[in-house]
């Protein structure tokens, strides 16, 4: 009966072992469409957002005042 049990023990392990790697493969799966699913819905309401509220202002970049010291100093070190 011993021997019975040590032939068929690794068996078992291995089914184990495959219904496990099954399990996380779709537990991954799952994990990745509820993930584009939040995605999705995140972009369509910034889409959303975007299209019928957008600012009605368009703002412009300042330009800043200042010079521009042009030299070839850093050569010469």
């Amino acid at each position: 009966m011993q021997r019975l049990v040590n032939q068929i023990v690794p068996f078992i392990l291995a089914g184990v072992a495959i219904v496990a790697f099954a399990f996380g493969i779709m537990l991954l799966a799952y994990l990745f469409l509820f993930g584009a699913l939040v995605g999705f819905i995140l972009f369509l309401i910034a889409w959303i957002r975007s299209r019928f509220f957008a600012p009605k202002t368009v703002s412009r970049p300042r330009k800043t005042s200042g010079r521009i010291i042009d030299s070839d100093d850093w050569k010469e070190l």
